[in-house]
């Protein structure tokens, strides 16, 4: 998916930060990780789901880069 899908995926996440959106990923029928954006931190949470880690990002820029690699390297 090229990364201006992501990035404005991402934008969506954060217009609509008063309902609460997951948006998943997935490769290969293979889920990799999802991404909510929370709206009191003002942070974009990304939590893997092969080793639920969570990481925040506070721009989409940032958060869509973590998520592109994330899928390259799956």
């Amino acid at each position: 998916m090229p990364i201006d899908h992501t990035k404005n995926m991402l934008e969506t996440l954060k217009y609509y930060c008063d309902s609460e959106i997951t948006q998943t990923f997935s490769k290969n029928q293979t889920q990799i990780l999802s991404v909510c954006y929370m709206k009191e931190s003002r942070l974009f949470e990304i939590t893997y789901k092969e080793t639920l880690m969570t990481e925040t990002y506070s721009t989409i820029d940032s958060a869509a880069a973590a998520i592109e690699e994330a899928i390259r390297n799956h």
